[in-house]
Order: C-alpha cells, then structure tokens, then sequence
C-alpha cells in the first residue's frame, strides 16, 4: 500500500486552519478534495501541526496512503493545477509505509513575524507592533526559554497535565522595521507560540523583565504569561523527522518519480 508525503506551502490568511471542519474552508479539506479526485478513492490525510485559522505555512507536511500507485511527478503538477492558489504543493514523494507526518516528527519551528511601523503590503503577514521595543530585551527573554519547561502560563486554556514541552532553539532579531520570533520544540501547545510572542513583546515594552520568564514558567500563572497575538505573523516554518525517513529526492525537479 503506497504511502505518501506532501511538503506544501500556504497562506493562511483565509482558511479556517489546517483542521478539516463541516462547513468551513480548511487547507486540509481542500488537499483531501484535491487528493480524492486524483486517487479516485477516499483519503485519510495527516499533517504534521495542526495550524490555527490565519496561521502560514512555509513547510507544511502531510501523509497519506492509497491503495492505488501513482508517480509523484504528475499528483504533483495534478495538485497544484486544481488547488487554490492560497496553497503551494512544493514536492510529492513516496515514504515508507507506516510514515506519520505528525507522529513521526522530532520537531517544529515556528516564526512569529513583527512590525515596528505599518505597512500596506505586509499587513497579512506581520503583526503591528503598538509601540516601539527593546530587541535586546526580548532576546534575552527568549533565551531562557530554551530546555525542558511547564508551559502551563503559556496556553490559552486548561491542556491537563501533557504541558511539558522541550524547547531547542528560541532566538528574536531585529532587522530594520521588521522583528522576528523563532521557536523549535518537540511539541508544542495550542496558542503557545502567540502567547510567548505576546509575552516577548511586553518585555520588550519594559513592561515585564527578561527574567520573569523563570518565575512565570515555575507559578504557572497564565494572568502573568502575556497576551495571544493574532494569528497573522505566525508561520510553521520547518519540520523535522529522522534522516531515515527524510524522501530521496532522484530527479532534476527535486520530485521522486
């Protein structure tokens, strides 16, 4: 039985999420459209983050298996000829069977987007900035969120006793008008991102010290843990899995045949 992985972009802007939901446009249903057209059978399609309505993707990653055999080549051509365009398909290779996007992933990066002054073109893709920031700040905040932590003050409403995350990389720079918040993770719960993000922008408006971040991670407080930014400057911007599972790419278009 012939198992597949999807890499693929989108912006977000206009979906309800990656998450199929009746009645609403989702980036999952429209592939699962799409997918069912081509293999002509029902598909069961796995992502790898399940992305909140708004959120981009730079490297969104499914799977799913078929019974019937198709080249990689032509669902690729096949896919982005029928999906809209907010949806980029960016390679289409076979994995070994059992291959989960989601539960196979050893991590995921995200990036959280700033502006420190308006813009017109930007506006879906940066979250304004309502007043100017230290960066330094913030960086040294983001710093110490690096390691094994409870995330409890982080998410948006109760996640149980599963708010253990293992943060691997957590850096914000500054370049021009334009500020950025990249985070690596095992795992990562819901909001958690637009909230730590809301947390780094409240110290950088002096409001909370780059320390405080300990003491928020040890109480748990979610009143202290900063507030959910909107969804426009985020983007799930890499996945990792094992190199065993990583697709061998055999041709001049980077597609397995």
């Amino acid at each position: 039985m012939p198992n597949h992985r999807i890499d693929l972009e989108y912006d977000g802007t206009d979906f309800r999420g990656w998450q199929v939901q009746p009645g609403q446009r989702t980036v999952q249903g429209e592939l699962k459209r799409v997918l069912e057209r081509i293999f002509q059978e029902e598909i069961h399609l796995v992502g790898a983050g399940r992305t909140d309505a708004g959120v981009h993707a730079l490297a969104q990653v499914a799977s799913f298996a078929t019974r019937a055999s198709r080249r990689s080549a032509p669902v690729l051509r096949g896919l982005n000829a029928m999906l809209p365009r907010d949806i980029r398909v960016l390679r289409v290779s076979e994995v070994p069977f059992g291959f989960s996007a989601r539960h196979d992933a050893l991590s995921r990066s995200y990036r959280f987007q700033m502006l420190r002054t308006p813009s017109a073109l930007w506006n879906r893709f940066f979250f304004l900035l309502p007043s100017d920031v230290d960066v330094d700040a913030m960086s040294a905040a983001a710093a110490l969120l690096v390691g094994e932590h409870d995330f409890t003050a982080f998410v948006a409403s109760d996640a149980g006793d599963r708010c253990s995350c293992v943060v691997e990389r957590s850096v914000v720079t500054g370049d021009g008008s334009a500020i950025r918040f990249e985070i690596t993770a095992n795992r990562f719960l819901h909001n958690m991102v637009r909230r730590l993000a809301g947390f780094l922008v409240e110290v950088g408006r002096g409001r909370l010290a780059p320390q405080d971040v300990s003491e928020i991670l040890r109480t748990r407080d979610r009143n202290r843990g900063g507030p959910c930014l909107p969804p426009n400057g985020l983007f799930l911007v890499e996945v990792r899995y094992p190199e065993s599972l990583e697709p061998r790419l055999v041709d001049d278009a980077g597609v397995s045949p």
